[in-house]
Formats: C-alpha cells, structure tokens, sequence
C-alpha cells in the first residue's frame, strides 16, 4: 500500500504524525510518504528513516520580505498547495492521510484525481480552537463541511471530539487514536518509577528534600494557566516549587519570574522521546488548560498520558475527557480551571499528599494506538 501524509507542519518535530507513520512503515507492507514544511529559514529536504521517506517543503514566499505580510501569507498559501499536491500526486498513494485542517482541500484533490482513499485525522477540534478569530474559525468548518462527503475514515484525539464531529457534520467510519506515549516496557507505569528517580530536579536547581515539585510540560503559550501558575507557586500560601518545562512565547515571562522567585524554574524543552523519564523527577504533574475554546475544553492532551507514564500523580483541569480519564484510571485529581481552585488544589496537595492508584496502562500506550490506526488501514484495504 502506497500512504501519503499531509500536513502544514515539520514532520520531523510533529511527535504524532512520525509516530503514526513509524506504526504503518513498520511491516514493511506499506511505502510511507509525509509531505510537510520546512521551517522558515531552512532549505527543502527529502529524508528516508526506519521505513519512511518525509519531504520538507521550503516555501518561497515566506521569505519575501519585500511584502506585507498578509499579502506574503497568502502566496504562501498557495505556493504550498500547488507543491502538495503536484508532491502528492507524484508519489501515487493509495491512501491520503491529511493531518489537520488546512491540508484537507490538498487531499480532497489528490484522492479524487488518483481514486484514493481519504483519512481525516483532526488534531483538535479544528474549528474550535484558541487562538484563532471567528472567521478563520468559520472558514474552517467550511471546508470540512466541503470535504466530509470526500473522506473515508475520521481519526481524532479525544471521544468528545470525534462525537463533535459526527454529531455536527454527519456519521462516519470513525476511530479514537489517543496522543500518547510508547511504553518502554510492557510493565505498570508504577512498578519502577520511584527507583528511577534520580534527584536532576532537586541538584539542578537546589531544591530541598521537604519541598515538592510541580512539573508544567508543554507549549508555554496563552490558555494554559500560566499566568495564574506564576501567581499561585509565587503566593506565600504555597511552599512548593514548579518547573516549567517547554518552549513558547511566555518563556520570558517565566524566566523573569523565576529571577524574582526561587521556587519558580524554567527548563528547556527536551526531545520527545526523553520526556516521560524527565517527568519522573516530579512529584506531581500540572495538567492545566483553561476553559477558552470548545476544543481546549474537550482535549486530551499528550502531557497527561506522558505524566501517567512516567508514574507522577496528575491535577488536571476538570474537562469531561480529561476527568474521566484520571479517574477511570486513577491518575490524580481535577481541579476547575480558575485561580482559588487551583490554589486550593496545591495546598489540599501538599497538605494530604496522594498517590495514584493507576496499574496497568498498557491499553493507553502508543503501542495500543498504534493498532488501532493499523486497524483502520486493514479496514480501508478490505474495502477496496
């Protein structure tokens, strides 16, 4: 089976779309391609690893400075779309998984002109995200609207998600692929995790023995409680520390806050694959989204299962996906996303330390994902 990925983003950086073409490469049964992005500065490149081949568009426009840059977006825009599909179209797939919305029209076009079969796999509720304004928002479920007779297979990251979108724009085959992590072992998440610790944390920025450790994984952007974060760990009613732990536009906001407050740190980001060890130096994972888009509100995101891994007790924001997970599972607790609750749920944390009473996470894993999308293929297969 010839596959092509879609997608507006760097493959090699894109966790899950490397790990989902790893999973369908891995029998050695399918040609898997993944046409992505350069970044902005850097040049086109075409790379074979483990099974795959990914191309990296270097988009001209982007660079022309000469431009405003909503006029440079625009050309951007289309310069991309006629490379994708004159890509896609050349490699001759099969299947057409397109990642996300903005590569969806691209895919509609290539399956159609080659009789290709069609994946959606919706990061997010895409037309409900943050950040973006109403009518990109609207545009956006215009074209999946456009699109949703097209499309074979909807995959997204959360049951909420994929009720949205088979509620709102009509039924489809349909399939949960969680975000998750491998799992190094086909052990319990619990079972070495206290022996695995190693003190980084506590030597790397003195933190003594008695004071706990909150860990914040992820973007550090707007919408994921930062702000209030900051507020709380540099509060006299909280003696723990917090470490922050990725890359984003608050980072200098983090670090001037950690200048100011010695319980307050800011690590860089660390690879993908070093994340659920790096995490197991925590006492506690911060799982904290706020309540500012339908798609933020129904997520499941990858941070959580990477602290469930890693055997660290999770608060997380008390969102209906996020909320029966943890305590279908026994990862932690939920807080609602506002400053006294979550205030109130680092000190009722430090006054009565829990421990979660998660086993076996197997069926989480990647691993078990990693079937799962195995499965939809098998499935698009047999229907010819």
């Amino acid at each position: 089976m010839r596959i092509v990925h879609l997608t507006h983003t760097f493959i090699p950086e894109d966790s899950r779309i490397l790990k989902e073409m790893h999973a369908l490469a891995c029998d050695g049964k399918a040609q898997v391609h993944g046409v992505g992005v350069a970044p902005v500065e850097g040049a086109a490149q075409t790379q074979s690893e483990g099974g795959l081949v990914i191309h990296s568009l270097a988009i001209q426009a982007r660079r022309w400075r000469f431009v405003p840059a909503s006029v440079r977006r625009i050309f951007a825009l289309i310069e991309w779309y006629v490379r994708m599909i004159r890509l896609g179209l050349s490699l001759r797939p099969e299947v057409v998984h397109c990642h996300d919305t903005p590569a969806l029209l691209a895919g509609v076009i290539i399956s159609r002109i080659l009789h290709a079969k069609l994946i959606y796999d919706a990061h997010e509720l895409e037309s409900r995200k943050n950040g973006q304004s109403r009518w990109i928002s609207h545009l956006t479920l215009c074209v999946e609207k456009l699109s949703w007779r097209s499309i074979h297979h909807l995959i997204s990251v959360s049951p909420s998600i994929l009720d949205w979108y088979l509620t709102k724009l009509g039924p489809k085959p349909s399939t949960l692929v969680l975000n998750s992590p491998h799992l190094g072992t086909e052990n319990s998440a619990m079972e070495n995790a206290d022996s695995a610790r190693s003190g980084y944390f506590r030597q790397k920025y003195n933190i003594p023995a008695d004071s706990k450790i909150f860990l914040y994984l992820g973007l550090l952007v707007p919408g994921r409680g930062i702000d209030m974060l900051l507020q709380v760990f540099s509060s006299l009613q909280v003696n723990s520390h917090i470490v922050f732990m990725g890359r984003g536009m608050l980072s200098a906001s983090i670090d001037q806050a950690a200048a100011m407050n010695a319980r307050i740190h800011l690590h860089p980001a660390v690879p993908h694959h070093q994340v659920v060890a790096v995490s197991r130096e925590a006492d506690y994972g911060l799982c904290f989204v706020e309540n500012i888009s339908l798609s933020d509100y129904y997520c499941l995101p990858n941070k959580l299962f990477e602290y469930a891994f890693a055997g660290v007790p999770v608060l997380a924001s008390n969102f209906p996906d996020m909320a029966l997970l943890v305590r279908e599972h026994g990862l932690g607790d939920c807080f609602d996303p506002e400053l006294d609750a979550l205030t109130a749920a680092i000190v009722r944390t430090e006054k009565n330390p829990f421990v979660p009473t998660m086993t076996n996470l197997n069926h989480l894993s990647w691993q078990t994902q990693a079937r799962r999308l195995q499965t939809v293929y098998a499935s698009l297969s047999e229907r010819g």
